[in-house]
């Protein structure tokens, strides 16, 4: 399977030659930002993988396929977040912090009351908490969305199963989520006034 991602990414690096008014970014914030998203953007792919490649041969390579791409479109716009808006990136990391402290708290309610739940799992949680906290809104969007979707065809096609509408719920989440992530980017892109050797095209290719 071949999975190509076409990213059009600006990096705060010195040969961009950015100036301090012209960014409220830095490199340091675009690691930052890259490390952040990709973590997040990981998370989020291998969510919406879960169920639609449980149902596939291969279902192994399917959910790294999906983790893999999700962690990419992440990290890219992470990148150009933190290059440019330190401030956004900033407001990513505390919705990141507050999702995954929401995760391990609900983890802890649940853990009483399901057999075999321990408290990696409960760690688990938060870790998929703050991947959604890092892009709030756009999750739940594409969760809400999904879910509509998903029951009205549960409802109206005979063929398609409970189990299903919960593969387009997971899916629409992960989607909104990495949506999320790329329209920020594109958003800090457009309001600053960046040189214009400062935007490079950047090609992802990923092999399996």
């Amino acid at each position: 399977m071949v999975t190509t991602l076409w990213t059009i990414a600006l990096l705060a690096v010195p040969a961009v030659r950015l100036s301090a008014q012209e960014t409220s970014g830095s490199t340091w914030a675009a690691i930052g930002g890259g490390a952040l998203g990709l973590y997040s953007g990981a998370v989020l792919g291998s969510i919406g993988g879960w169920v639609p490649c449980n149902r596939v041969y291969g279902s192994v390579g399917c959910v790294r396929t999906a983790t893999i791409a999700g962690g990419v479109v992440g990290a890219t716009s992470g990148v150009v977040i933190g290059a440019l808006d330190g401030e956004t990136l900033g407001d990513a990391a505390v919705g990141a912090g507050i999702g995954f402290g929401a995760g391990v708290l609900a983890g802890a309610v649940m853990k009483p009351f399901l057999q075999r739940f321990g408290w990696d799992d409960v760690a688990a949680v938060g870790i998929m908490g703050g991947a959604i906290g890092a892009s709030p809104v756009g999750a739940a969007v594409g969760l809400g969305a999904g879910a509509l979707i998903g029951v009205v065809l549960w409802q109206l096609v005979p063929t398609f199963e409970l189990t299903d509408a919960v593969a387009f719920s997971l899916g629409g989440l992960a989607l909104g989520g990495l949506t999320g992530w790329v329209y920020r980017a594109f958003d800090v892109e457009s309001s600053q006034s960046a040189s214009p050797s400062a935007a490079v095209p950047i090609g992802f290719t990923i092999t399996f």
